[in-house]
Order: C-alpha cells, then sequence, then structure tokens
C-alpha cells in the first residue's frame, strides 16, 4: 500500500475513533519551527525552515489522537545544478500528558507523544529521483491553555529511512529533529 493511502486510512481511524467518543473535543494546530537534521544527515541538507499544521482529537484531557502534515522548504548538497528541495513528512500518533492549573484560567499541559507515518523528498532538479519512505517519531513539548486557546511548544525527534536519490546508494536509517511552536484552537 503507498504512504499516501496508508496515511488516509490512518486519518479516516483517527477521524471514526474520536467521532465515537462523547467527549471530545477537535483540536487545530499550526505550527511553525526548524528541522535540524542531525548525524550523517546533516552532511546532506541544510537546517530549514518546518511549517505545518496538526489536527487532534481530545479524547481526554490526558490523551490525544493526532495527524501531522508539515512541509520543509531545504537546500541539499547533492551534486545538481538546483540545491533547493522540499520535504513532506505525514504521520498519526497519540500524545499522552497532565493538566495542571495555573493562576486564573490557564492551565500547563505537558505532552509526551509517539506515532508514525510517511515522508516524502521532493527535488527541484532532473538529475535527482524524488522519493518517499517509512518514518516514526518521539515528541515532548507542553501547551499553555487559556480556554479554547493555546500556545503549543514541540520538540519532535523524526527517526526514518532515508533512501538517497541518486542510483548505487543504499537505504539508510537517519534521524532529525523538529522544534516548533504554534497554536491550538480548541472546537467544542
Amino acid at each position: 500500500m503507498k504512504l499516501h493511502r496508508l496515511f488516509a486510512v490512518a486519518l479516516v481511524t483517527v477521524a471514526s475513533a474520536g467521532a465515537l467518543g462523547a467527549q471530545e473535543v477537535l483540536e487545530l494546530r499550526p505550527f511553525v519551527g526548524a528541522s535540524i537534521p542531525t548525524g550523517s544527515q546533516r552532511d546532506l541538507f541544510s537546517t530549514a525552515t518546518l511549517l505545518g499544521v496538526q489536527g487532534a482529537f481530545e479524547l481526554q484531557p490526558a490523551f490525544h489522537l493526532v495527524g501531522t502534515f508539515g512541509w520543509v522548504p531545504v537546500h541539499h548538497k547533492y551534486a545538481a545544478p538546483t540545491k533547493n528541495a522540499n520535504i513532506a513528512q505525514f504521520d498519526v500518533g497519540v500524545e499522552f500528558g497532565g493538566v495542571r492549573p495555573l493562576r486564573g484560567e490557564w492551565e500547563w499541559r505537558p505532552f509526551v507523544g509517539l506515532g508514525g507515518g510517511g515522508r516524502m523528498y521532493i527535488y527541484n532538479a532532473n538529475q535527482l529521483d524524488n522519493t518517499t519512505s517509512p518514518s516514526g517519531y518521539g515528541t515532548l513539548g507542553m501547551e499553555f491553555q487559556i480556554r479554547d486557546l493555546a500556545l503549543r511548544f514541540e520538540a519532535r525527534d523524526n527517526v526514518f529511512t532515508y533512501r538517497a536519490p541518486i542510483a548505487g546508494v543504499s537505504s539508510a536509517a537517519r534521524n532529525d529533529v523538529g522544534l516548533s511552536f504554534g497554536l491550538a484552537y480548541h472546537i467544542r
């Protein structure tokens, strides 16, 4: 099954699970941040801006089902006339956390999460093949929420199988780190 089909099936599953709950809250979470390649991935790609959106079902205050799409316009270090590429990452997962009251109506919501999906590398050079590979992630972060709006900070470690865009180079496990800041709007 192609990764984009798997992602669509996973999103429908998450949506169906959310529709079954009685107290769920839908969240819309736009974000911006940085994608930081680590290890041998740093030899191929530069640090770049990360943009994306997340949708979540808050089934309980401490349990969320999430779906994420992230986009990174990046520069690669392959020998090609154009050094620009786009990385698209899509995944589904779960978040577990807590809720701690602060002053007034503010709440502090730390969380951890994990999930999986896929990653596409789209090169703007005819000499390089676009590639898609499976990925997984672990995340750690926090929200500061007041009523239906929250400020959200997240650190995500992405692990994936990287397939080089040129023939003769084998696939390898790689990772990068995403640091992001965003909003979470709760739709009741």
